[in-house]
């Protein structure tokens, strides 16, 4: 009998698995384990509920030390756990990096007791809620305002009345909020008859650190500050997400003290649906997009680790197009390798939206579970900013500065921020824009580092010379197109006048050739890494109907694969290195 077709595919992830079970036989590495390699999380947590309400005197050392044990367990892990999930062990590194930068702009670079404050729904009474001390105001730096009507003395009133059911008698049509998944210079209109809501009237307070209210919604505002990272709802709201319905942040002096409620409000109808629907619709497109790219990438040795960015590809139409283009190959596979981590983060972000404001809400009632506003569409800001308002505009700059996801923003940037306002030297200087790109691009790119040293995979990565000097190179592009445009408008004066179209052209084209010659160094590591080994989805369509490499194995189910298994009881030498593993 003819023995049976095995992908080149296969045979990788099968010689990864033998070596991988290898490794953890032979006590080389263990698998994350639950719930020892979670304490770092833990730590964070106890910290930011405890330490507010010790002496000053002992409050700033716990917080330190807390730090510096989540910052030497999460060394510790990195060193010993491997996991062929997580992105092939690549969630590792990325995520206990992420840990300890976000840990310290926690609790060494701010105090959880001083300088975090949370926009909070309280329920809206007909006749008794007010804005605070009689007036609308203004949060900054993000331009918000409250929808209130101004009467001729200047008060704010309330748009519900003493009377009759509150959700009805609140008037929908002045919202104007940030458009769901759009540019924040986008604004969403308000409808037409919109006076259906879609949640229960509120107000929305700020809230510091809640001394008094009760464990439960200690524990949620705890929750929400160590996994918001954008801070949507939060005084530390990074200036991207643009503007919010929100009053103004009291005086830090306040000691945790709710103030600054707003108006009685509530999500309209449409909007919520208009975002349920765009997070279906992302949910979807990214994963029929992530299915063509798996099935499309897994057919190319580059992006199985095995080749070369520029050897000859597989693809036929693409060798023919090399032959007339000689950069073709090398710009197709940097652009695939682009996209997929593009869809891929895509996908993620998606199934915030989906899950909190489709599926929670049908298990439970929302408002009994958190105080976070789940239902308000600038809780759920683009991660993507479109090429016109980013690339077109400010190049190199614009492409990381907006157009790039900015989940990392407000860890990366406290550091310079402290740096900066400690050496007192002026905030829009150039000193001051090279701190910032210097630590802001390093820590970029030690979290991809760090995650590029725990992957498994067949052939060696390159944390240092592929992943961080990727990064280091792209602070070196954002000041180099800086410098040569101030030596163009000072040496060839008209340059400031040439149109738009010119100048726009030029930073779409500065961008691709500086990632044309610099991107190899993250996407051939990401290839070496085995990244593109991993399966995103369970269930694929193309690979069910017969494309891809075929032979055994290939079918509907992805996540099959003999001899492979995602969780199980690991014993090691002591508790310490047992518990549920995830291999």
């Amino acid at each position: 009998m003819a023995k049976e077709y095995v992908s080149l595919y296969r045979q990788i992830l099968a010689e990864r698995q033998r070596l991988y079970d290898a490794a953890i036989a032979a006590k080389e590495y263990t698998p994350f384990l639950y719930p020892w390699d979670m304490l770092p999380v833990t730590y964070l947590f106890l910290a930011i509920m405890i330490t507010p309400r010790l002496p000053p005197r002992l409050a700033r050392p716990t917080r330190y030390a807390t730090f510096a044990l989540i910052l030497f367990h999460s060394l510790y892990l990195n060193v010993r756990r491997r996991t062929l999930w997580f992105a092939g062990g690549y969630g590792i590194g990325l995520a206990t990096d992420w840990g300890i930068i976000m840990s310290a702009a926690l609790l060494v670079f701010n105090d959880p007791a001083r300088d975090f404050r949370r926009l909070e729904t309280r329920p809206a009474k007909a006749s008794t809620d007010v804005v605070a001390n009689g007036t609308a105001r203004m949060l900054t730096p993000t331009k918000v305002k409250v929808d209130t009507d101004v009467v001729a003395n200047g008060s704010a009133r309330m748009l519900a009345t003493s009377t009759g059911n509150a959700s009805a008698s609140i008037d929908l049509t002045p919202r104007r909020v940030p458009g769901v998944y759009t540019s924040t210079d986008t604004k969403q209109p308000s409808f037409p008859g919109s006076g259906q809501a879609a949640s229960q009237p509120y107000t929305l307070i700020w809230q510091g650190f809640p001394y008094k209210k009760g464990l439960l919604h200690l524990i949620d505002w705890t929750v929400d500050l160590t996994t918001s990272f954008r801070g949507p709802n939060w005084n530390h709201r990074i200036s991207t997400l643009g503007a919010i319905d929100a009053p103004l942040p009291p005086d830090p002096s306040a000691n945790g003290h709710a103030d600054g409620s707003s108006q009685p409000t509530a999500v309209p109808k449409q909007s919520l649906r208009a975002l349920q629907l765009r997070a279906v619709q992302d949910f979807t497109i990214s994963y029929l997009l992530l299915d063509l790219l798996k099935t499309t990438m897994i057919t190319d040795p580059y992006f199985l680790g095995l080749s070369p960015l520029n050897s000859t590809s597989p693809w036929s139409w693409l060798a023919r197009l090399n032959e007339v283009i000689p950069f073709a190959t090398r710009f197709v596979r940097l652009w695939v390798s682009m996209t997929g981590v593009i869809t891929a983060l895509t996908f993620i972000f998606s199934l915030s939206p989906l899950f909190f404001t489709i599926i929670l809400p049908k298990l439970v009632d929302v408002t009994k579970l958190t105080k976070s506003p789940l239902l308000e569409p600038w809780m759920y800001a683009p991660f993507w900013y479109p090429v016109t308002t980013s690339i077109l505009q400010s190049g190199l700059a614009g492409f990381w500065g907006k157009f790039w996801h900015q989940m990392f923003r407000y860890g990366i940037s406290e550091p310079s921020r402290v740096v900066i306002e400690w050496l007192k030297i002026d905030k829009r200087g150039q000193a001051a824009r090279m701190i910032q790109l210097s630590l802001a691009f390093g820590l970029s790119g030690s979290i991809h580092a760090a995650g590029s040293y725990t992957t498994f995979s067949l052939t060696p990565s390159h944390p240092f010379s592929g992943a961080l000097s990727f990064f280091f190179t792209q602070g070196v592009g954002v000041l180099l197109q800086s410098t040569l445009i101030k030596f163009l408008h000072r040496c060839v004066p008209h340059t400031k006048s040439l149109p738009q179209v010119v100048k726009q052209c030029t930073n779409l084209a500065f961008v691709l050739v500086y990632l044309y010659f610099t991107g190899p160094l993250l996407a051939d590591d990401f290839a070496r890494c085995g990244i593109w080994l991993f399966e995103p989805v369970p269930f694929s369509i193309l690979r069910a109907a017969g494309f891809g490499p075929g032979g055994k194995d290939e079918s509907w189910w992805t996540w099959y694969q003999e001899g492979s298994k995602w969780v199980g009881w690991h014993k090691g030498d002591g508790w310490w290195d047992s518990g549920l593993a995830i291999y």
